[in-house]
């Protein structure tokens, strides 16, 4: 495979250029090239008797390896009333095997100069390093060790519910976190997708030992795993790699993806206001469920996105930073899961401004309908989501990292190279009929910040909203009320 352009070296040439064509009179440049098929590192795959997927990309241009092992399951199955049990299951895993200290674990990665880390999402949990390919095996060792070993030290435990804790009391106090934590409740209730995935002020002090250990015990299996490496590597080579440190890795009881119902099909419009006395800003959010992973209309909803909210010249911050001032920045998101995972617009703003801003975020959604994404702007975001990838693959890292995904829904691996001229091949109506079905309202909206500056303006275009008080605020409960 060709070395990755220099982006930067190309940016810099093409100034250059328009620079030469200015000074020598020249009033155009030249038409662009006709596309071309872009073509990246083709994915091979087997299989280990035990179930474990493998999954070897080779890049030999450097010598770099990186790899990652990949749990189909995240926070999607934290136990009721203990939101966070998978989080915290995944982050501990780097701080401790049956061997080896957290310490001794990152003095050994740093002596051969790579890294390690660990984590969970709402439907997966990884473990990855990457390393320089010759310290490959010393490097792989360390990483099956962590998944396959770790031994939940009470200490490491108590050390990570403490920061955890810590930094979850700051951010209950800061208006855009607490909006991000209630927009969850709002849109999936008490589905799985409903609570905080990193654990709520209550949930992270009940978690206990046997809980992380349960959890792990029945989803980190290899059969709901994969092994994925991508690098100065072969497919004979990661299968060597597989058997010797997976292959006698036993295969458990579980099913993948055995958790309850997201929460999405059961969702209703529903507007939220938090007082927050001492808020600053308010933290204005329109959330609803919008899209799975697999869905058809997947790659129309990621130009729909990019224009409604990424970017500077984005129609959200056009309109609401550029043009009218009232807000720093405004932007929406877009996250597809197994199940219909939620679309959110959101700004901050004073808190005297929060009802217009809410009406312009909504308008806006509507506008993403009645005026079509077309021509230079449609152009634009598909320029942005194509460059995205594109520099995302350039690392091993972004190449397991998009690996991962696929593997975590079940997606051919070909979807790598499918990317690039499916969002090319999105048209203006596409985005609009996805606009109209997923993104146009009936929406749920969350504000947070000091309701008296607000209320009374913001009830004038949303009548039926649902003030709580911050003291009265349970975010372990579908209603966000605590019971008195």
């Amino acid at each position: 495979m060709k070395a990755p352009v220099n982006l930067l070296a190309a940016t810099v040439c093409l100034t250059t250029l328009q620079s030469a064509w200015a000074i020598g009179g020249v009033d155009t440049a030249p038409a662009p090239s006709a596309t071309h098929e872009t073509k990246f590192a083709t994915p091979k795959e087997t299989r280990l008797e035990n179930g474990l997927r493998v999954i070897v990309v080779e890049r030999s241009d450097l010598p770099l390896l990186a790899a990652q092992v990949v749990v189909r399951t995240g926070a999607e199955v934290d136990p009721d009333g203990l939101a966070g049990t998978a989080s915290i299951t995944g982050s501990l895993l780097t701080k401790g095997t049956e061997t080896m200290s957290a310490p001794e674990i990152a003095r050994a990665i740093e002596s051969l100069g790579g890294s390690i880390d660990s984590g969970v999402g709402w439907d997966a949990s990884a473990a990855s390093v990457a390393v320089m390919s010759d310290k490959a095996e010393e490097a792989l060792k360390i990483l099956a060790d962590v998944v396959r070993h770790p031994a939940f030290k009470q200490e490491e435990i108590d050390r990570l519910k403490s920061q955890r804790l810590d930094g979850l009391r700051v951010a209950l106090q800061q208006p855009g976190s607490l909006a991000r934590f209630v927009t969850e409740r709002v849109v999936y209730g008490a589905g799985a997708y409903g609570h905080a995935a990193g654990g709520t002020l209550e949930t992270l002090q009940a978690i206990d030992r046997n809980q992380i250990v349960q959890l792990y015990q029945k989803y980190y299996v290899p059969q709901n795993a994969a092994f994925i490496l991508a690098g100065d590597v072969t497919l004979e080579q990661g299968k060597v790699f597989a058997e010797k440190f997976f292959g006698d890795w036993k295969a458990g009881p579980a099913s993948p993806n055995d958790q309850r119902p997201s929460g999405a099909s059961d969702w209703k419009p529903e507007n939220v206001v938090v007082d927050m006395p001492e808020a600053g800003q308010a933290a204005v959010t329109v959330a609803k469920p919008a899209i799975q992973r697999t869905a058809p209309d997947y790659y129309a909803a990621l130009v729909a996105n990019a224009a409604l909210g990424n970017g500077f010249v984005s129609r959200l911050n056009r309109e609401i930073r550029i043009k009218r001032g009232l807000s720093y920045g405004a932007g929406s998101s877009l996250d597809p899961r197994r199940e219909a995972g939620p679309f959110s617009a959101s700004a901050q703003t004073k808190n005297e401004s929060a009802a217009e801003v809410a009406g312009l975020i909504e308008a806006e959604l509507k506008r993403l309908v009645s005026e079509p994404v077309k021509g230079d702007e449609l152009k634009s975001r598909q320029a942005v989501l194509i460059g995205r990838y594109a520099r995302g693959l350039e690392t091993n890292q972004g190449f397991v990292s998009e690996i991962s995904d696929l593997a975590t829904y079940d997606l051919p691996l070909a979807t790598l190279d499918k990317y690039i001229p499916a969002i090319n091949a999105v048209t203006g109506e596409a985005v609009t009929e996805f606009a109209r079905k997923s993104l146009a309202t009936p929406t749920s909206l969350v504000v947070v910040g000091q309701a008296a500056d607000f209320l009374d303006a913001l009830k004038k275009g949303f009548p039926d909203v649902k003030v709580i008080e911050q003291k009265d605020l349970d975010l372990n409960r579908a209603d966000l009320v605590k019971v008195k």
